[in-house]
């Protein structure tokens, strides 16, 4: 008789370590991390900041945008991340329009206009993000912010840090 040993029957043992099923912990691990993602990213833009900036204060609720960002310094203007201009130099030009500063605000409007006729969707809305040290003199704002509406960028926002509201 198959199967039998002296007279005992012989059954099969349970497998002790089965394959573990890693489909569905990658599905799992993956639904995760799109909800984190998605999660943390709802939260607004978060705006590049200096220890060398210090931004002024607001009660301002909205949430800033994705948007190109001139950061004025007390020492530099920069676009990106990328130095444009030094803010002295700025300063002791009598002109209204910062040359530097518009050469790469048209960079990136052109850029953002190639992306879109590629995409054939409107990526450039002409928004930028001004975030300036409270320092910093009005008429350095004003050169700025003239040098932007030059550069097809009149969408102009200024970064502040939220302030604190007593509740009454």
């Amino acid at each position: 008789m198959r199967g039998m040993i002296k007279g005992v029957h012989r059954t099969r043992q349970p497998h002790i370590f089965s394959a573990l099923n890693l489909t569905s912990l990658i599905d799992l691990f993956t639904i995760l991390v799109l909800f984190l993602i998605f999660h943390l990213a709802g939260s607004g833009e978060v705006l590049p900041v200096s220890n060398k900036l210090q931004l002024p204060e607001s009660i301002s609720e909205t949430p800033p945008e994705a948007t190109v960002t001139v950061v004025i310094t007390t020492e530099e203007i920069t676009v990106e991340g990328k130095r444009v201009e030094g803010v002295q130099e700025v300063l002791d030009s009598p002109d209204l329009l910062i040359a530097g500063l518009k050469q790469e605000l048209d960079r990136h409007a052109q850029k953002a206009k190639a992306m879109g006729a590629a995409t054939g969707t409107r990526v450039f809305e002409g928004k930028a993000t001004i975030l300036g040290d409270r320092l910093i003199p009005f008429k350095l704002l004003e050169k700025v912010m003239f040098t932007c509406s030059q550069a097809e960028f009149s969408n102009i926002h200024l970064a502040v840090i939220q302030k604190e509201t007593a509740s009454l």
